[in-house]
């Protein structure tokens, strides 16, 4: 698969083109049970790192439980868009 993005001024990063939303609730569902570290666009060039595990899935949105024990909800457009990535976690 080649990765082909849409420019949208100077951010090429908005979304795959070929890519759907419910592409992204797919892989989602897959990290169920899973530990996964997510990288959180937090906005303005700041981002978060989120060690946790994949809870639940809804229609529309997913849960996330850190490490910490926190519950944080996160919508399947924030993964489609690039918002959220997950990322290879090393323990």
């Amino acid at each position: 698969m080649t990765n082909k993005f849409q420019i949208i001024g100077k951010n090429y990063r908005m979304r795959e083109i070929g890519q759907s939303i419910a592409g992204a609730k797919e892989r989602v569902q897959k990290l169920v049970g899973i530990p996964v570290l997510m990288k959180i666009n937090t906005g303005r060039g700041k981002s978060t790192l989120l060690k946790g595990e994949v809870t639940a899935v809804f229609p529309a949105v997913f849960t996330v439980k850190s490490d910490d024990g926190q519950n944080r909800t996160f919508s399947y457009c924030d993964v489609h868009t690039k918002n959220v990535l997950f990322l290879p976690r090393k323990d």
